[in-house]
């Protein structure tokens, strides 16, 4: 049985990001995580890891730690 606690960490990664990029429809967030085509069958924990670099690289640019 997969992690139920991915459920929220992955829900809150993808509020966060949504809230910095309003103007980006869910679909096209989530499509920024992959190449086109390659959606399916991927696995949360590479979702998530990609979701965290996203989250990760608009903090940067914010100027604001990682941490």
């Amino acid at each position: 049985m997969r992690d139920i606690s991915r459920i929220l960490r992955i829900t809150n990664l993808i509020k966060k990001i949504w809230y910095k990029n309003p103007d980006l429809r869910l679909l096209q967030l989530l499509g920024n995580c992959f190449e086109a085509g390659d959606n399916y069958n991927k696995e949360d924990d590479k979702l998530e890891k990609k979701l965290r670099e996203i989250y990760n690289d608009e903090k940067r640019k914010d100027g604001k730690s990682t941490k």
